[in-house]
C-alpha cells in the first residue's frame, strides 16, 4: 500500500479504528488491559501497521500497538514477553505482538517519535495526539529505519547469540523489513514516494538503484525462506554496508538515534 499525499504534499494517514476487523479486537482490547495495569500513567494507545488499515491477515500480520504514557518509561521487555503470552494463550490464537511504550513528552516534541502516530496509527484507548502533531512531508524526519541501520544489525547479531531459534528468527525477520524499508527511505524523497510494503520498498529503491536490486531482493527473499541466521546476517549485512555509505552521500550530517529494541518497533 502507497500512503498518498495531500494537497500540500503531506502523508495522508490512512489508518482508522474502524477498519480494525474483529478478528483482531479481542486480541487489541486484551492488550490494552495490559498496558493499563503495567503503566497507571497511561494516555493513550495505538494500533498501527496493516491492521490499522485493514489489510492485515491472521496468522500472517503482526499486531503492532504503542502505548503513551504520561512520563517517561523505559520498556519493559519481560513485561511484553508475558503480556503477549498471556493473551496469545486467553485467545488461542498465534500472532507476531509488537508493543512499543513511548512518552507523550516523546510524540509532541520528538518528530521521529511522533511519525508513526500521526501518519500510520489509530486510537484505541485515551487521548488522541495525533491533531497536536504537525503533519509530515516526505523526508528525512519521517525516516526512522535509514538512519539506525548499524545499530540495529550490531543489536541483533549480539542478541541471535543467546537467543532460541524462534526469537532468533523474529529478530531476524523485523531486521528483514528494517532493511528493505530503510531502502524505500533512501529514494523516498527523490520520488515522492512513500510505502511500508515490502515488496514495492524494493521495486523503488530498485527503479534508483538497478545494480544493488538483487542484493535486495536477496534479502527480501528472506521473509518466504528463511532457515540459516548466519547466511541471513551475510546477506543483510552485505546490504547495509552498502545503503550506510550511500546514505552518507545522499544524507550527509544525519546520525543515527536509536536502535530498533528501544523505538516504536517495526
Amino acid at each position: 500500500m502507497i500512503i498518498p499525499l495531500d494537497s500540500d504534499g503531506h502523508l495522508v494517514n490512512l489508518a482508522d479504528i474502524g477498519k480494525v476487523g474483529p478478528e483482531w479486537r479481542p486480541l487489541m482490547m486484551s492488550l490494552v488491559e495490559e498496558y493499563r495495569s503495567r503503566y497507571p500513567d497511561l494516555a493513550s494507545v495505538y494500533v498501527r501497521g496493516s491492521v490499522a488499515t485493514g489489510t492485515a491477515v491472521l496468522g500472517r500480520s503482526d499486531l503492532d500497538l504503542v502505548g503513551v504514557t504520561r512520563r517517561e518509561h523505559r520498556i519493559d521487555r519481560a513485561w511484553v514477553r508475558e503480556a503477549s503470552e498471556r493473551t496469545l494463550d486467553r485467545h488461542a490464537a498465534v500472532v507476531d505482538i509488537d508493543l512499543a511504550i513511548t512518552s507523550v513528552a516523546a510524540v509532541l516534541g520528538d518528530r521521529k517519535s511522533g511519525f508513526y502516530i500521526k501518519t500510520q496509527s489509530a486510537l484505541v484507548h485515551g487521548e488522541d495526539l495525533g491533531p497536536r502533531i504537525a503533519p509530515y512531508r516526505i523526508g528525512p524526519e519521517a525516516f526512522s529505519h535509514l538512519f539506525n541501520l548499524e545499530l540495529d544489525l550490531k543489536v541483533v547479531r549480539d542478541a541471535v547469540h543467546d537467543a532460541s531459534d524462534s526469537f532468533a528468527q523474529t529478530l531476524i525477520m523485523r531486521l528483514v523489513k528494517r532493511v528493505l524499508r530503510a531502502g524505500l527511505e533512501l529514494v523516498a524523497e527523490r520520488q515522492q514516494v512513500y510505502t511500508r510494503d515490502p515488496d514495492m520498498c524494493c521495486d523503488f529503491f530498485g527503479a534508483l538503484y538497478p545494480e544493488q536490486e538483487p542484493a535486495m531482493r536477496g534479502v527480501l527473499d528472506l521473509m518466504s525462506d528463511f532457515s540459516d541466521t548466519a547466511d541471513a546476517l551475510r546477506r543483510i549485512d552485505s546490504c547495509v554496508e552498502w545503503m550506510a555509505a550511500e546514505r552518507s552521500r545522499v544524507y550527509p550530517g544525519e546520525l543515527p538515534k536509536f536502535a530498533f529494541i528501544d523505538d516504536l518497533g517495526v
